[in-house]
């Protein structure tokens, strides 16, 4: 991933003067912005006030060593997702236990080879920009689905007005025209006009129920009810609905 060393800030920290200024000097040269502390008490207020993209942090300093300095900033969520590598003459396995478990991403040791430096730093740094294109598509999506979700609500709510109006006519045409006035064509041809108002009135209000649910505007109440009332009241209107089918199958073949 190609980035622009311009855009991002990178905070030394060494309480060895000489460090701090070669260090400098060699991120200068690769365009990154630089920032310095010499010591655990400075950085954490550079960290604060400046909020760089990565630390390089050495480990022995007196007052506060880089461990106690790592630990500090991974605890605030401020500054826990801030990179940081560490730089020192220790090298034994407790020490980069140590150091990753305190939230180091990375452990170089001193002294350290140029190229080898801006590799790793440069590998942080992109992790870095991958977050940061990750974190505003998701924004972007996210603003996009607020967007869908409006549009859809709006269309849903200025079309269920209007679809519900024909719905009305329709039903009243419906009962008020029977087939033997209009022809059995006609009225099979409302029939079906009814039915898909009927089915878009359905669609439009399902939609709107979507959207409100979408954002956060569904208002949801619980009731208790008896379900066995449910079914015995279920089962007496299909009851009535098959014996009024059975009577009209047997004045028809009557």
């Amino acid at each position: 991933m190609k980035i622009t060393p311009s855009e991002y800030k990178i905070l030394i920290v060494d309480d060895v003067t000489s460090n701090v200024l070669l260090l400098k000097v060699l991120l200068t040269n690769e365009k990154f912005n630089v920032i310095t502390a010499s010591s655990g008490k400075q950085a954490l207020e550079l960290v604060e006030n400046d909020r760089p993209d990565l630390v390089l942090l050495d480990v022995m300093m007196p007052e506060m060593n880089g461990f106690e300095v790592a630990q500090i900033l991974k605890q605030k969520t401020e500054t826990s997702e801030i990179p940081i590598i560490f730089l020192t003459a220790l090298n034994g396995t407790t020490d980069v236990v140590k150091g990753f478990q305190v939230g180091g991403n990375d452990f170089i040791s001193k002294p350290f080879n140029k190229e080898e430096l801006i590799i790793r730093i440069t590998h942080q740094i992109s992790l870095v920009a991958a977050k940061r294109i990750i974190l505003a598509q998701t924004e972007e999506l996210q603003k996009t689905i607020i967007g869908r979700d409006k549009l859809y609500s709006v269309i849903a709510h200025d079309l269920r007005s209007p679809v519900g109006s024909i719905k009305m006519v329709l039903n009243m045409l419906i009962l008020n025209l029977p087939s033997s006035k209009i022809g059995e064509e006609m009225y099979e041809l409302l029939t079906m006009a009814n039915q898909t108002t009927e089915d878009v009135f359905s669609l439009l209000d399902n939609l709107l129920k979507w959207t409100k649910s979408q954002i956060g505007r569904m208002k949801v109440v619980y009731q208790d009810f008896d379900i066995v009332e449910v079914a015995q009241g279920v089962i007496e209107i299909f009851s009535m609905v098959a014996a009024a089918k059975k009577n009209i199958n047997k004045t028809g073949n009557t």
